[in-house]
């Protein structure tokens, strides 16, 4: 046998070409297929929660758009792929009509027509997810508007190249927009990164809004005899949830590099691409779910002999009646008093509420 290896003919190099495109576009359709299978199980909890309480205020039904919206988009988003998937498929095996060599290039051309309205859905939708993160800020910091200046700020350049990354991709292909060159191909990068910097500093804040929280409950409580209250494991569960959302956000500047499919590389960019489709709004439903049920993952079991405190601390019920445990952190309770101020206020009137024997309070 000879030691040089044979060439591969054109028709060898052609197919081969053709397997790792519907591989590729496989990988993509089914990769997003599970995440939006995810994200489908969490918006019917989240629906269920919000119903659960009730219509009662125009916050809730805020609420209830916005999550309905996002889980609208990403299931567009997703049928979009599937489509252009089946679509590219079709057209590399079953376009008798055109030649094979031509084929390829087809099917390019049927994944171009479908970025325009896609990458429309994706910006828009990061922009309602990180308008809900803001929301979330700024209810807990008692609905000062000061503590959310910098995160609007950030939330404005994002959607400023969000749409300049709309505009460049709706004229795809046609006449080239004036100083086009020098915009778009870093339009989308520049409106993710500050999308990415919007949840980070409301990371922060929150963050910022646990620590003096924990503090203020350290001071009350010195011996540490009382579990955490709701508003605590709220706020555990939002830092700790919007970190590792940033982290995972981080993760998708690989999209938005440039990975030509005979690399090995396009098979992350395919996976991590078919994941921020779906986690733009999944993240937002998350807060929606963990304000709603005020559960936490690093919850500890509580113990028995703190059983007797810990049942004394509960939330005040609200004008209607109906315990709301956390309806501060999306607005529908007003005033300027904070999360942990308000948690106090609630622990003092549970107090007032006692048999004049039991009740130490002033």
């Amino acid at each position: 046998m000879s030691s040089d290896s044979p060439t591969l003919s054109d028709i060898e190099i052609l197919l081969t070409r053709l397997g790792r495109d519907i591989t590729q576009d496989v990988v993509l359709a089914i990769t997003e297929s599970v995440f939006c299978s995810a994200y489908g199980i969490f918006f019917a909890v989240a629906l269920y929660s919000i119903f659960r309480k009730g219509l009662r205020s125009r916050a809730t039904s805020i609420m209830l758009f916005v999550v309905v919206y996002m889980y609208a988009s990403s299931v567009t988003q997703w049928a979009m792929n599937v489509w252009t998937a089946l679509k590219g498929i079709h057209s590399l095996l079953m376009t008798t009509d055109v030649p094979i060599p031509d084929r390829p290039i087809l099917a390019d051309e049927d994944l171009t027509n479908i970025i325009p309205p896609e990458e429309a859905l994706f910006v828009l939708n990061m922009i309602v997810g990180d308008a809900v993160v803001i929301w979330r800020t700024w209810a807990v910091h008692g609905r000062r508007i000061l503590a959310i200046l910098i995160p609007c700020i950030l939330l404005l350049v994002s959607f400023i190249f969000g749409l300049i990354d709309i505009t460049c991709n709706s004229y795809y292909g046609a006449a080239p927009l004036p100083g086009a060159a020098a915009v778009c191909p870093r339009g989308a990068l520049i409106g993710w990164a500050f999308s990415v910097a919007t949840n980070i500093s409301c990371t922060i804040l929150i963050g910022f809004k646990a620590w003096q929280h924990r503090r203020m409950m350290r001071e009350l409580d010195p011996q540490g005899k009382v579990r955490r209250i709701s508003s605590e494991k709220v706020l555990s569960l939002l830092v700790e949830s919007g970190s590792l959302y940033s982290l995972l956000w981080l993760t998708q500047v690989v999209a938005y590099l440039n990975f030509p499919r005979a690399s090995s590389g396009y098979y992350a960019w395919t996976v991590l691409k078919a994941m921020g489709n779906q986690m733009a709004g999944l993240y937002p439903t998350l807060i929606i779910l963990i304000v709603n049920f005020r559960r936490t993952i690093w919850e500890e079991e509580e113990a028995p002999s703190s059983t007797a405190v810990s049942n004394s601390i509960r939330w005040a019920p609200n004008s209607t009646g109906i315990r709301t445990g956390m309806t501060d952190i999306f607005g529908t309770q007003h005033g300027d008093d904070s999360v942990h101020g308000q948690s106090f206020i609630d622990i003092t009137r549970e107090k007032s509420t006692r048999p004049p024997a039991e009740n130490y309070a002033a």
